[in-house]
């Protein structure tokens, strides 16, 4: 990426954030904890600095020290954090404050938590100071209608919409630098681009300088200009990002560039210790493979608004089945769907045969609650956030023993526990973890947690709603791993929902395409990510942010284009099972 400030060797420029030899720890027992050590960085003005490195690796901890905060029980043990010169740990409150916002702000994660659902977003932007008006913040941060939208409440606005608030809350009182953390995590790949986009281009309208924490190496290879990599609290390697891209040094670099599932990936990546890189084929479906669910023109309407339109697949025993799209697209709706969260407007949802009480297939189109017990768990659901989704006061074994005990798959309570153990193992965890809680386990470990609580049922059909999303590459890379050897082992039909088509390409046998509910494009994973015959499928390849800075786009120009599909002639028949829904280019 190229600087938005040039810089004349001639001319000396100070830097606007500098962090020199920074120990943080904090207290645990009577001892000091460190958990950042001698960690150095400068940032330019106009400049993009990232950290990256796995959870624990501290680069939260460093980001939040530019504006002055540190977790509970935490404090700085040597070293200084300095932004346009001033000590921040060395500042008076009130001159604290002032900082805060005025010379550093934050982009925080998920801006639906940090905007007030009971206040209106011009309010709200309006409390975060700065002598800009409410209106043209919102434009500076291309939000259309801004006038309305000031009026509206978060829960009105969509996921990227929100993400543009926070940046006009950030950038409202005009400040110098900008600190990042994961801004983009959870949005689809066509919004975090448009958003990625604007702080890149809000950088060189403003000469802002920018610190952007992120485990997405795709962000940081578009938007930075230094990175530094860090592990256990250090530094293990600093360089220019072209730099490091090209020629990592240290073999965790190595390794976490190598495993970064890429879009010609045509299979599962794995990473070795010195980062040298596998990929393992995908595996193949028996012809004879039977179908365990089956999807006849799905219609899911939300009152007036019909979120799924018409939607038809199949899954077979062994396959995996991805729902690719934007937010809103009725991925996750047809997920939940067939879960039985919610229930079908239209159209029909079966299991396989078999399962009915005639020997016909059964009925998924009723809610979980009403279906027999003996359907009911045979059709699981892993949940995107395993944080929010595991009883924190409760042991990650009862999580798993709830369901073994509801659905009678172990009789016994000795049976139970021992199933529970069992089960803990096939995830590919150490079965003595059963009795700590939530927060003692990893994101990783607690997202393989809600796997084994999934499978506890005994499933045929697992539903894997987003559950890469917040996990570091090499903890994705992991649990994508286990993902993939549970359906080979199992012969589990899995539907898989992502907005991350380099994942999808690694693990699905098959895509479906969804725009605004209905399917435009499906097909082997192959034929659709090699040849995608619908725009708005080359529209989603063309915003993927791959791990290179020097990457080019994969898909030529996309045109504009409108839907041209009419009743009884939906679809342009392309090779085998690849088929594209009708479209007319306009302009």
């Amino acid at each position: 990426m190229t600087a938005a400030v040039p810089v004349n060797p001639l001319v000396s420029v100070n830097p606007l954030v500098s962090v020199d030899s920074l120990c943080v720890a904090y207290r645990s027992g009577g001892a000091d904890v460190p958990v950042v050590r001698e960690v150095s960085l400068e940032v330019l003005p106009g400049r993009t600095h990232a950290l990256v490195g796995e959870s624990g690796s501290g680069k939260s901890t460093v980001a939040a020290t530019l504006l002055g905060h540190l977790r509970h029980g935490s404090r700085v043990t040597g070293g200084s954090v300095r932004i346009a010169g001033a000590d921040v740990f060395a500042l008076p409150a009130r001159e604290l404050r002032r900082l805060r916002g005025g010379t550093v702000a934050m982009v925080a994660q998920n801006a639906g938590h940090a905007l007030t659902p009971s206040m209106r977003i011009g309010r709200q932007i309006a409390e975060a100071g700065g002598d800009v008006p409410v209106v043209d913040l919102l434009e500076q941060v291309r939000l259309p209608r801004p006038a309305e939208l000031a009026r509206r409440y978060p829960h009105e606005l969509s996921g990227g919409q929100q993400q543009r608030v926070a940046i006009a809350m950030a950038i409202a009182a005009r400040p110098q630098v900008l600190v990042l953390d994961e801004p983009t995590t959870g949005l689809d790949v066509i919004t975090q681009r448009g958003v990625l986009d604007l702080i890149g281009a809000l950088r060189d309208e403003l000469g802002l300088s920018a610190v952007l924490v992120s485990h997405d190496l795709g962000v940081v290879a578009h938007m930075a200009d230094e990175v530094t990599v860090l592990r256990s609290g250090r530094v293990v390697e600093a360089a220019p990002t072209g730099r490091l891209f090209a020629a990592p040094q240290d073999p965790y670099t190595r390794r976490l560039l190598a495993s970064v599932p890429r879009l010609d990936d045509e299979g599962l990546a794995r990473a070795g210790e010195a980062g040298e890189r596998e990929v393992r084929p995908r595996a193949v479906i028996p012809d004879g493979a039977p179908v365990a669910v089956t999807a006849r023109d799905v219609t899911v309407d939300y009152g007036t608004s019909r979120a799924v339109d018409g939607v038809s697949f199949d899954v077979r025993r062994g396959e995996v089945l991805a729902l690719v799209g934007e937010s809103g697209s009725g991925k996750s709706t047809l997920a939940w769907t067939l879960a039985g969260l919610r229930t079908p407007s239209g159209g029909t949802l079966t299991h396989g045969a078999g399962h009915g009480s005639d020997g016909r297939p059964a009925d998924l189109a009723r809610p979980a609650g009403k279906r027999p017990l003996s359907l009911r768990r045979r059709v699981q659901l892993v949940f995107q956030n395993a944080d929010t989704s595991l009883n924190p006061r409760r042991s990650v074994g009862d999580a798993v023993r709830r369901p073994l005990r509801f659905f009678g798959t172990a009789d016994t309570r000795a049976e139970t526990a021992a199933r529970a153990r069992q089960l803990i193992a096939d995830v590919r965890l150490d079965p003595d973890l059963a009795e700590r809680l939530p927060a003692q386990l990893s994101g990783g470990q607690r997202q393989r947690i809600g796997i084994a609580r999934a499978l506890a049922g005994e499933p045929d059909v697992l539903i894997a709603d987003e559950i890469t999303t917040a996990l570091d590459v090499s903890v994705q890379a992991d649990v994508l791993r286990l993902l993939d050897d549970l359906r080979r082992e199992r012969e589990l039909a899995c539907l898989f929902i992502s907005h991350d088509l380099a994942v999808v390409r690694g693990i699905a046998d098959r895509v479906v395409v969804l725009w605004r509910g209905v399917v435009v494009e499906e097909g082997p994973t192959d034929a659709v990510f090699s040849a995608p015959g619908h725009p708005y499928t080359r529209e989603l390849m063309a915003a993927v942010l791959e791990p290179d800075p020097e990457a080019r786009l994969v898909v030529g120009p996309v045109s504009e284009w409108v839907d041209a599909a009419e009743v009884g002639d939906l679809w342009v028949a392309h090779d085998g099972e690849h088929r594209v829904r009708r479209w007319r280019a306009v302009g």
